[in-house]
């Protein structure tokens, strides 16, 4: 029998509130309280930095951004979440996983590939680069963060996650460099499509996807009621 992830679709929630939900899930996965988790939701506008960004991957200052700059835990560079982009963020034991760290994200963006040629989207890897690509335009970003919530002799713990474009507004990565990448664009399946699916649906794709990807059996949570009613989930 395969292990169970509970996917919890949240809807619109701020980047710092799920930030927090994530740590307190993370604490409870690596206690053995809880099963992997998904967290699907959308982002109101913000940009987030890794924990080493020095700011040097912005083309405005922090004050001009025209949205909150977050610095967080997670690796990477500095990024943007807004409405239109599909945000998962997998508390996930790598050791009952049997996944290191490489392994995880190479599946994260295995999950990703998969959901996009689900609507005729040809994606793929670029050599040295995290994220997945159409051509030289990236569609997907990932970051992630892998602690041991329960100390030192505790399990391995992931949180952060992928972010796919869909139809959000690409006008915000004009005002950084994304992921520090400068000889790179950003795309949306809606840049590539001419237009979008619904997040719902791409969800739900997204999904299936994970729980082949990841040999886990999927289990959808009820509301954890940190959805908000403008949600593109709704």
């Amino acid at each position: 029998m395969r292990a169970v992830c509970e996917v919890h679709q949240l809807g619109l929630v701020g980047y710092e509130e799920a930030w927090a939900r994530q740590r307190e899930l993370a604490g409870r996965r690596a206690a053995g309280e809880i099963p992997d988790t998904l967290l699907l939701l959308e982002h109101p506008p913000v940009y987030t930095t890794g924990k080493r960004n020095t700011g040097a991957n912005l083309r405005l200052p922090a004050e001009r951004l025209g949205a909150p700059l977050v610095v967080s835990d997670r690796g990477g560079d500095i990024t943007f979440h807004g409405p239109g982009q599909l945000v998962a963020y997998p508390i996930i034991d790598l050791q009952a996983a049997r996944l290191g760290v490489v392994d995880y994200v190479r599946s994260l963006e295995e999950v990703i590939i998969r959901t996009l040629r689900d609507f005729g989207i040809d994606s793929a890897l670029q050599c040295g680069l995290t994220g997945v690509w159409v051509g030289n335009d990236k569609i997907a970003a990932i970051g992630v963060r892998v602690s041991r919530p329960g100390g030192a002799s505790g399990a391995w713990v992931t949180t952060h996650g992928v972010a796919l474009n869909i139809d959000v507004d690409l006008a915000w990565f004009e005002r950084i460099v994304p992921c520090g990448i400068a000889d790179r664009g950003v795309t949306s399946m809606k840049e590539v499509l001419g237009q979008a699916p619904p997040l719902s649906e791409m969800a739900d794709r997204l999904v299936t996807h994970f729980g082949v990807v990841f040999g886990r059996e999927i289990c959808c949570a009820a509301d954890v009621n940190l959805a908000s009613p403008r949600s593109s989930f709704l």
